[in-house]
């Protein structure tokens, strides 16, 4: 009987402790899907000001490229974890090359911060292009 107890105490710590890592896993994953949803958002804003869907608007492209680049600022705490999960579009490769991963949210920054003070459609459609490639160069190597 002393065994039984013994065998389910430890389940049940072992279980516990099993639930209680997988939600932290499930929390830095969600708030690293939470900022890149922010990003894409964003990103979405100025794409459809770029080509004519929306009227071009500089007091909201500008907050556009500043939410961008706050979330940019965020990119290595937020991926510091190294936690994966079948639903996550995070390559392994992000802590396989850490550096790089920083570098290409770095230019990510870069180009957000760039395009803050856009101020004409033309201005837009050269910052814009310049962030597009910042997204393309980490997914192309960084997303699945």
């Amino acid at each position: 009987m002393v065994k039984l107890n013994t065998a389910l105490a430890a389940a049940v710590v072992l279980g516990t402790a099993s639930f209680a890592f997988a939600q932290a896993q499930d929390a830095n994953i969600k708030n690293r899907q939470a900022a890149m949803k922010v990003v894409g958002a964003n990103t979405k804003a100025l794409g459809e000001m770029v080509q004519g869907k929306t009227s071009f608007d500089a007091a909201a492209a500008q907050e556009a490229f500043a939410a961008i680049s706050a979330k940019a600022a965020e990119v290595p705490v937020l991926f510091e974890a190294e936690v994966t999960d079948p639903e996550s579009d995070a390559a392994d490769e992000i802590w396989m090359m850490w550096d790089d991963f920083i570098d290409k949210a770095g230019a990510l920054k870069a180009a957000a911060d760039a395009g803050a003070g856009v101020d004409s459609p033309e201005a837009l459609g050269a910052a814009f292009g310049d962030l597009n490639g910042a997204c393309k160069a980490c997914h192309t190597q960084f997303k699945l």
